[in-house]
């Protein structure tokens, strides 16, 4: 059952790629309401929005679920 989800995007989630900066939309530092998760591939860090469910990593593209 674990293999079904293997390499698949869920379509009914949101999600999208990680970025490499967090708060570059212009606020006062801390307002963000971005995470920083971490790549279960390359160790890099990724910030992504709060209400997202995977994300893919900026850096080397594998996808991570929250």
């Amino acid at each position: 059952m674990a293999d079904e989800k293997t390499g698949k995007k869920p379509t009914d989630r949101q999600g999208g790629k990680g970025g490499e900066k967090g708060g570059d939309s212009g606020e006062a530092g801390g307002r963000a309401s971005q995470l920083l998760y971490t790549c279960f591939n390359d160790g890099t860090g990724n910030y992504v929005p709060a209400g997202w469910t995977y994300f893919t990593c900026w850096n080397c593209g594998a996808l991570n679920y929250m």
